[in-house]
């Protein structure tokens, strides 16, 4: 009788001794584990070959939701092993702050709700119906991100072969409008200047550390005017990255906000740039050194400046953006009467301000930072859109456009 081949995937079977010397039917089965490049064994063990089928049935039910041999061990992983396994390899390998917002995504969304399903039968459908259910509780805009993140950990599980296909592609993505753009008028930036320089603001200084701080904050307004700067980049600028000489500007460097840190890290495309700075600004910037110069100096031992950072807290440590724009910037802006206005807006002025003088879209692209002019493009159209019927008429305007008119008598002689 011809021996049945025993199929792939459905383990085997042979007999073993326990440390009692009884024997014992054995079942044995390898799985390979792609991403860790290693085969991992199952073995179930009965005194009798019907009671170890029994249990070899039962766990091939829960092991193999599909039926007949059982599924590789990429297939058998739940979303919650794949996802903590994916933060595993990015980490460290991205920024800290994007490894932060999906650790905090796959935590808060990912895992609660879909953690013990195997990750290769989460269905399109399971996920449209979360996405769906969101709104209620959560602006689109956040549902739109977690749809993004949920998609880049799908996506890496495709990629290193752990599922075939990843379903939150098939799933439609939330409507999101994107806010009408601010951008603060020229009287609006003039008082908000003139509000961070007078220090009105804010409650009159009781000692040294209340001027420093007052002083600093009329410098990061002004830079961030004068030179369309992110917050991020203006916090995190150095010293050796201010050129005096050529007014000009070198940004390599942004502060980020971790959980109980702050770090510099590359600018946001990953792309170190140099900027023109007005002249006045240098010779601002100039006076700003010279007092944290004479700050430092008169409490050497308490302020600490290690990073030689231009903008610091009054002991020299990193200024923490989000306590800036919620309290310093918040109570300026208050004090001027533009509520609603962020201080993201000035960048968008400075930029809306460089177009309307005819500053071309790709040096205030490449000035801005932006990874691609299609950007700069699309954030500023309306300023664009001016500029287009500001030479439209000029165009009607000029001369040598003009079609010249003639009488009937003149036509004719012409024509003769």
């Amino acid at each position: 009788m011809a021996k049945t081949r025993r199929r792939k995937g459905s383990g085997s079977y042979d007999k073993v001794t326990d440390s009692s010397g009884n024997t014992l039917y054995r079942w044995r089965i390898g799985i390979f584990d792609p991403i860790k490049k290693k085969t991992h064994y199952k073995s179930l063990k009965a005194k009798t070959r019907a009671a170890l089928d029994a249990k070899v049935e039962e766990w091939k039910k829960e092991n193999a939701p599909t039926g007949g041999a059982l599924l590789p061990l990429n297939n058998r992983m739940t979303v919650q092993q794949w996802s903590e396994t994916w933060l595993g390899m990015i980490e460290g390998k991205i920024a800290m702050g994007t490894f932060l917002n999906y650790s905090r995504t796959t935590k808060r969304h990912l895992i609660p709700h879909f953690g013990k399903q195997l990750i290769s039968q989460v269905s399109p459908l399971d996920l449209q119906r979360y996405f769906d259910e969101q709104p209620k509780t959560l602006s689109p805009v956040t549902v739109s991100k977690i749809r993004t993140h949920f998609n880049v950990c799908f996506e890496a599980a495709v990629r290193l072969g752990v599922i075939s296909r990843n379903p939150v592609k098939q799933t439609i993505p939330p409507k999101t409008h994107r806010p009408e753009l601010k951008i603060p008028e020229e009287s609006e930036i003039e008082r908000l200047l003139s509000v961070a320089r007078s220090g009105e603001y804010l409650r009159p200084p009781k000692d040294e550390a209340d001027l420093f701080k007052r002083r600093r904050n009329y410098f990061v307004i002004l830079l961030a005017v004068a030179s369309g700067m992110r917050l991020g980049e203006i916090l995190g600028l150095t010293w050796p990255c201010v050129d005096e000489a050529h007014a000009t500007i070198e940004i390599k460097h942004s502060l980020q906000d971790l959980p109980n840190a702050r770090v510099l890290k590359t600018p946001k495309n990953g792309k170190p740039r140099n900027i023109p700075i007005p002249e006045h600004v240098v010779c601002e910037l100039k006076k700003w050194r010279e007092f944290q110069d004479s700050y430092a100096e008169k409490f050497k031992g308490i302020y600490d400046n290690p990073l030689d950072l231009v903008f610091t807290k009054p002991d020299g440590g990193c200024v923490n953006g989000s306590n800036f724009t919620e309290w310093d910037f918040r109570a300026m802006i208050t004090a001027t009467g533009s509520v609603g206005t962020r201080f993201h807006d000035l960048r968008h002025f400075f930029a809306s301000s460089a177009l309307a003088r005819g500053v071309s879209v790709m040096a205030v692209s490449e000035h801005l930072g932006h990874s691609s002019i299609n950007i700069t493009l699309e954030r500023y159209t309306h300023v664009l859109e001016k500029s287009r019927d500001e030479m439209k008429a000029m165009l009607n305007a000029n001369p040598l456009f003009k079609t010249e008119e003639t009488t009937g008598e003149e036509s004719e002689a012409k024509n003769n």
